[in-house]
């Protein structure tokens, strides 16, 4: 389970209101002050992360709690969502240089509008995929505890 620690900024019945701090941690390495990494990340900062969670246990407004998601679902959305759309442009363009060759083109358009649409319709596809074969329950995170 990947865990983060948030802060409650709201609270009804059972739906919560969290927000949790997403930071980098190259500040916590001995070579920070010369990593281009590092810079990149104190350029940018630390971003919030807004999320409305379904809770069980009774929380107020500035309560620390600890939300968490499963690992083997978060690696497995992670390589669907940034693999699956390379490997459907690659494999576009992949035929669209093949058609350039059996139709002997001399530009290399084709290549680039089916890698295109290989990568756009990727996207959808997984958009679609994730709807209709992961249930809401096991992909979003959950409250674990009350700090």
């Amino acid at each position: 389970m990947i865990e983060e620690t948030a802060t409650v900024q709201s609270a009804d019945e059972h739906w919560v209101n969290v927000v949790t701090t997403q930071s980098s941690s190259c500040h916590q390495c001995n070579e920070n002050e010369t990593c281009s990494t590092s810079v990149l990340s104190k350029f940018f900062g630390n971003k919030e992360i807004k999320l409305r969670l379904h809770s069980t246990i009774t929380l107020k407004k500035g309560d620390k709690v600890t939300v968490g998601i499963d690992e083997k679902v978060f690696v497995g959305l992670t390589c669907l969502i940034y693999l699956m759309p390379l490997v459907g442009l690659l494999l576009f363009a992949a035929l669209g240089q093949f058609i350039e060759e059996q139709f002997n083109i001399a530009n290399e358009l084709p290549t680039i509008l089916f890698a295109l649409f290989g990568f756009v319709g990727c996207y959808y596809g997984i958009k679609l995929f994730i709807a209709k074969c992961f249930e809401p329950n096991k992909i979003n995170p959950v409250i674990l505890k009350k700090l």
